[in-house]
């Protein structure tokens, strides 16, 4: 008969041996130096030590972001079969500029990536509009990207695109900037899922607060 000290002793071992995988974000982003540079300080700043966040700024049309994300979700999930550490990704992020080179493929990425169960995160005109969101609330309409960053500029005087300082300035002004965002898509949008004719807007307060629930 086992005593209830080895029964003890054996259960111990099975737990020490079996290391549970830590969840994981994927983040692939439309823009190469911006969207990067925010996502990763948030991930420093959060100390995401349960979360694994990949960020791939692709710089290119919304398509190819898509498929990037779905290359690299098939790629993780062969990784996870033969890994006690790494698990398939829980969720995807798709991150795209509505104003975003060659957006002529924009609905068919959107229709493809939610046909693959990613996430689409949207920003019209582009993601730089979130970060005004940390400063003011405007649903004033932008014609271009460079109108936006123009009006960035007027609240953090030296941005550009890879500035690493913004992250900084902006970040404690975060449940502004949702609040906001949220705002905006209420009153102007009527909450709506394709942001494509909702100009400005962005979803990416939802990718902000899955993070933040996950750091608790």
């Amino acid at each position: 008969m086992v005593s209830r000290k080895q029964r003890k002793i054996e259960s111990y071992k099975r737990r020490e041996g079996s290391k549970e995988p830590r969840k994981s974000v994927l983040i692939v982003s439309e823009g190469s130096k911006t969207e990067p540079i925010y996502f990763n300080s948030l991930k420093s700043t959060l100390r995401l030590a349960m979360v694994e966040v990949e960020i791939v700024g692709e710089g290119a049309a919304p398509i190819t972001v898509v498929n990037r994300a779905i290359e690299l979700r098939e790629e993780r999930k062969r990784i996870a079969t033969r890994s006690l550490t790494k698990a398939a990704y829980d969720v995807v992020y798709c991150v795209i500029d509505v104003e975003a080179p060659k957006a002529e493929s924009l609905p068919r990425a959107v229709n493809k990536a939610r046909d693959n169960k990613l996430e689409v995160v949207l920003s019209n005109p582009c993601f730089e509009y979130w970060y005004i969101l940390h400063f003011r609330k405007t649903s004033a309409p932008f014609h271009t990207s460079q109108d936006v960053k123009s009006a960035l500029r007027q609240e953090h005087p030296s941005y550009c695109e890879s500035d690493t300082t913004i992250f900084n300035i902006a970040y404690p002004k975060t449940a502004d900037a949702i609040k906001h965002s949220k705002e905006v898509l209420k009153e102007q949008h009527n909450d709506a899922e394709d942001l494509s004719d909702c100009n400005p807007s962005t979803h990416v307060h939802r990718i902000v607060e899955y993070l933040q629930g996950a750091a608790q």
